[in-house]
């Protein structure tokens, strides 16, 4: 299958290697493996678990490698996105609910007919996995709207589990 793929790229290797190419790969890596995971009858449901549980291991995997500067969530928000994905994101808050919109998401250049789980799924997994090993209480995450499903930009939700306008800081918990 790969050898079919390769001789009706426009591509070279080398080109495929390159800073340029990079996240092209992924992506299309991403949209390619939920197309042989419907070959082998997995659900939407179970491609959506899947992509969850990657994005949480590349987040430990990150994680244990990166410190991170802001102590700001939604400037947390900013630099995790920045550093993993290279993305410049917009973040707004709603009470404990933080929107991060991403007009550019790298997983989610294209709408794909035959493909109903977005790949950011593994993007906000993987966020949502730092900022539990940062100390931060998330009750939930996902993705809301995606390029992929056709909308004008990702948007992924946090849930922490208390508001932080709260008084004391309860969004964080000791790494102790």
């Amino acid at each position: 299958m790969t050898e079919e793929i390769l001789e009706t790229s426009e591509h070279t290797r080398k080109e495929l290697i390159s800073d340029k190419m990079g996240f092209n790969q992924m992506r299309n890596g991403i949209y390619w493996l939920q197309r042989i995971m419907k070959r082998f009858n997995l659900t939407d449901e179970e491609t959506y678990r899947r992509m969850k549980e990657m994005g949480t291991n590349i987040g430990a995997t990150y994680a244990m490698n990166y410190v991170p500067i802001a102590k700001d969530f939604s400037e947390l928000l900013k630099e995790l996105y920045k550093i993993t994905l290279n993305s410049k994101v917009t973040v707004t808050q709603k009470e404990n609910r933080y929107y991060v919109e991403d007009k550019k998401c790298a997983l989610c250049k294209y709408k794909y007919d035959d493909v109903f789980v977005p790949g950011c799924n593994i993007s906000v997994s993987m966020i949502n996995e730092m900022l539990v090993r940062e100390g931060y209480e998330i009750s939930s995450y996902e993705v809301i709207e995606s390029r992929a499903l056709g909308n004008k930009s990702c948007i992924h939700e946090f849930k922490l589990k208390s508001d932080p306008d709260s008084g004391s800081n309860p969004e964080v918990v000791s790494n102790g």
